[in-house]
């Protein structure tokens, strides 16, 4: 298929974020590290993988930006691969709007400066979380064979040029590899939490279960502090990059903050226990 009907292709198809960063690997996968590939993914868990790519709006991804920018590390190198992505979007026609999404990643100078020194950060996981990711990446691994064949069989079918199957058995691949990619260096980096001998006064932070109460309705919320490759809000594993992460880290109980939505008017909560 030729760069112009695959254009046509997407700009016919209702993507998703998920869906929409597979298409930009497939043609540049090649050309980005699993650094990049970690990241672009981190970004796709983060907004929400099945979020379409039209309703992506400005305000969303520049607070995806400032939470980047405001936890430190490697600031370039983890927003520099969302900013081609979203401008790979733009380019495409496939953005909200017609906007350009990448002039709103806004990644500091010192940032740029300062990412050809700083090593790629360790990663703090759980036990559970290290052994789920190596059981995916023993499971991808064994499909490997199972997709050559697929791939095999289509090309026996004659004209490859407009061939679904081919096609199909391809982005699986791309797919597949990318993630490997991802997983290989997160466990390469991946070190089990230590949280032995932390107690509340220690302050909310990456491996603690707390709970906060919203002080205007009294409800109660439980969330535990992962990194953000172990994010999962659907049983509330939360990041210090989410809104309230940002703004749990550190606190101690008692302490009451503020929580600043993408969408909405802030909201005040008091944190109540941190256990380890």
């Amino acid at each position: 298929m030729c760069s112009y009907q695959f254009a046509i292709g997407l700009k016919e198809t209702l993507l998703n974020v998920e869906d929409a960063i597979a298409h930009y690997l497939q043609g540049s996968g090649d050309k980005l590290d699993a650094y990049a590939h970690q990241e672009l993914n981190r970004f796709a868990r983060i907004i929400g993988v099945e979020k379409l790519v039209v309703e992506l709006t400005p305000p969303q991804v520049a607070q995806y930006a400032e939470n980047i920018v405001s936890s430190g590390g490697d600031v370039h190198g983890r927003l520099g691969p969302v900013k081609e992505f979203l401008a790979y979007l733009n380019k495409k026609g496939l953005s909200y709007s017609g906007v350009n999404l990448s002039s709103h990643v806004k990644i500091p100078r010192a940032s740029i400066r300062a990412s050809a020194r700083v090593s790629q950060d360790t990663i703090e996981m759980s036990e559970s979380g290290i052994q789920l990711l190596k059981s995916e990446l023993d499971s991808l691994k064994s499909q490997r064979e199972v997709i050559a064949t697929e791939i095999q069989l289509a090309r026996s079918d004659g004209d490859i040029s407009e061939n679904s199957p081919l096609d199909a058995a391809r982005e699986r691949q791309g797919q597949a590899e990318a993630r490997i990619r991802e997983l290989e260096d997160t466990l390469s980096r991946a070190i089990p939490i230590n949280t032995r001998g932390l107690k509340g006064k220690n302050g909310a932070r990456v491996g603690a279960t707390v709970v906060v109460q919203d002080t205007e309705t009294n409800k109660k919320f439980t969330f535990h502090l992962v990194d953000s490759v172990e994010v999962d809000p659907s049983v509330g594993k939360i990041s210090l990059e989410s809104p309230m992460g940002k703004h749990l880290y550190g606190k101690l109980e008692g302490e009451e903050f503020q929580v600043f939505p993408p969408k909405g008017s802030p909201r005040k909560y008091k944190l109540g226990s941190v256990k380890f």
